[in-house]
């Protein structure tokens, strides 16, 4: 897959984008403290996602999974028991990602999980390029009454199956790209560095 589809450059129109959407599941929304139960992520191919090349695994964090959490995602210690560590969960995620685009929903935190999981295993991060769909939903749509995936879903469209497991999540976050597309190119938004430039206006916006 990584052979045939060569990593993007600032110059690549996002129609033609080779991208992985990602999504986590933690024990909680604390950056300093959670950690990261299950990693999910689909290709994205042309825009488009590809369902047959995905990864998705469990994490054994060695701690307590608050209730609270549980009652959102559904993972309970039973299930990730059996489970390997994030060390090596993330090297099989960096294989399947290889150092192509990242793109999720208010992947701030999920980027930032990855990091802290990486720093407490004393191991370097190397911080990837990335798009968020919900700063591009900001772009196109200012007057939606919120942001959530289920509101940006609706917008746009798209059925929501699932939610609140990785790799649905991640799933989710790629239909939502793709259906984005063409209204990106309708606001000159084609590239991926005019994408990034958008979103980093926005910001500082």
């Amino acid at each position: 897959m990584k052979q045939k589809h060569p990593v993007a450059t600032a110059g690549t129109p996002l129609r033609s984008l080779t991208a992985i959407a990602l999504d986590t599941e933690t024990t909680s929304l604390d950056v300093r403290h959670a950690r990261i139960l299950e990693i999910g992520a689909i290709f994205i191919v042309k825009g488009r996602l590809v369902p047959e090349f995905h990864f998705t695994s469990l994490i054994n964090p060695h701690e307590a999974i608050p209730p609270e959490s549980i009652a959102i995602h559904g993972i309970t210690r039973e299930m990730v028991k059996s489970a390997d560590r994030f060390v090596h969960v993330y090297k099989r995620f960096r294989d399947f990602a290889g150092a192509h685009v990242i793109i999720g929903f208010a992947l701030g935190f999920d980027l930032a999980m990855l990091r802290r999981e990486l720093k407490r295993a004393r191991l370097a991060w190397k911080a990837p390029r990335f798009l968020d769909v919900r700063d591009l939903a900001r772009l196109l749509k200012p007057d939606l009454p919120d942001y959530s995936l289920e509101t940006l879903a609706a917008w746009l469209g798209i059925a929501v199956v699932e939610r609140h497991r990785a790799l649905a999540d991640a799933k989710l976050a790629a239909e939502i790209f793709h259906a984005l597309l063409p209204r990106l190119r309708k606001n000159s938004i084609r590239t991926l560095a005019e994408a990034e430039d958008a979103c980093r206006k926005l910001a500082a916006s």
